[in-house]
This record gives C-alpha cells, sequence and structure tokens, in this order.
C-alpha cells in the first residue's frame, strides 16, 4: 500500500462542524467535500439538527459542499430537502439525514469526480450560525412557553436532556407529549431515583414524601 495522504483524489468529511487545515483541505487532488445536515446557508456550525428543530422549522435537509478554510462556506454541489416530523427528535431526525446524505453523496460522486458539477456559491446574506450544544442548554423553567419547551424537548432529547431542578436535585423529563398548546410531561428521571410518572412526582413533592 503506496503513497501518502497527496495520492487520494478526494476527502469526504461527514457533520464536521469545525474548521479543517487548509492544507488537509486541499491536500487530495479534487479537494474535500462535507455533507452538512442543513440546508446552506442556514445553520453553519456544530448543531444544526437541534437549530432546526428549536427554531421549529418544518423542512431541513442535507447538503453537500466544497470544504473550504471557513466554518461551512463553500460552495454547494448538491443539497435534498425533506420535511421534519411534528414529533421528531433530534437523534432520529439526524438519522434520517445520515442516511438522507449517503444516498445523495452516491448519486453525485460519479459527476464529482467528473468534474461535471458546477458548484454554487453560498448566499452570505442568508447564512446564520449554531452554537455547540452544552449540558446546560438542557435547563428549562416550565413556565416557558409550552411550544418552546416542546421544541426543546425534542432537540435536546438523548443529550443533553432536557431537566429542572427540585430543589437541589435535577429532574429529567425522559417522556413528554404535545397537544392543542400544551406541554404534557409524563415520564421523569430524577436525580437518584429511577424513571416515575411525573404526576406520582407531583405527589411526592406536594405531600413532602419525595427526597
Amino acid at each position: 500500500m503506496g503513497g501518502g495522504l497527496d495520492s487520494f483524489d478526494l476527502f469526504i468529511v461527514v457533520a464536521y462542524g469545525k474548521i479543517m487545515p487548509e492544507e488537509l483541505i486541499n491536500l487530495p487532488r479534487i479537494g474535500t467535500i462535507n455533507i452538512h445536515y442543513s440546508l446552506l446557508p442556514k445553520y453553519r456550525g456544530a448543531a444544526p439538527v437541534e437549530a432546526a428543530i428549536l427554531a421549529g422549522d418544518r423542512e431541513t435537509g442535507v447538503s453537500v459542499q466544497q470544504m473550504e478554510f471557513k466554518l461551512d462556506s463553500g460552495p454547494i454541489l448538491a443539497e435534498e430537502k425533506t420535511l421534519i416530523g411534528p414529533d421528531e427528535t433530534a437523534p432520529e431526525l439526524g438519522k434520517r439525514l445520515t442516511e438522507l446524505g449517503a444516498a445523495l453523496l452516491v448519486k453525485i460522486l460519479p459527476g464529482i469526480t467528473g468534474g461535471k458539477i458546477n458548484p454554487r456559491p453560498q448566499d452570505e446574506s442568508g447564512a446564520i450560525y449554531c452554537k455547540k450544544i452544552k449540558k446546560e442548554d438542557g435547563l428549562v423553567d416550565l413556565n416557558e412557553p409550552a411550544k418552546i419547551l416542546w421544541y426543546k424537548y425534542r432537540a435536546y432529547f438523548g443529550w443533553p436532556g432536557l431537566y429542572f431542578f427540585a430543589g437541589d436535585k435535577r429532574v429529567i423529563i425522559k417522556e413528554a407529549t404535545y397537544a392543542d398548546g400544551v406541554f404534557l410531561i409524563k415520564k421523569v428521571l430524577p436525580e437518584g431515583r429511577k424513571i416515575m410518572d411525573y404526576q406520582n412526582f407531583l405527589r411526592e413533592i406536594k405531600t413532602n414524601t419525595w427526597k
């Protein structure tokens, strides 16, 4: 097996969310392409899936772009749109976008390697950047609007999880629904306890039997 990195024709990066060194981007003969989980230039950055759900977007997609030495700013080679399910969580949507991106890449790869695809520059006026998700982003005030709580629950499902504090104990919302403008919590995981029904949790709080 001979040759170094400079012997490759193309590098493919998936949902990288960081700035790659310029010398590495330009190393392959054709260059480096990135499959990004949004319709660029919307939601550049590390958490485009969560950002779309938090914004209440009904549509998202994947973009295949040429990588440049600037975060998710390179020309677009292809994109594929998809609707966001009303109950879809970030892990579920991320899995679908992975499959969508893989299928799109297989479809356009011959055109990329054959130089038959004309890259389309991104419209910088429409650029939106999303921040990296942190653990503390999952902390919520249950008095927030129900729809916002629902967006956060779906966006932060799995990690960091949506949570609040009862005294000094963290309580993770493990199951919830949204209907008729109401955010309904079904199951919670109090710190140091097992998953329990939210109504039982409230009952223990009211009767001072929860510890």
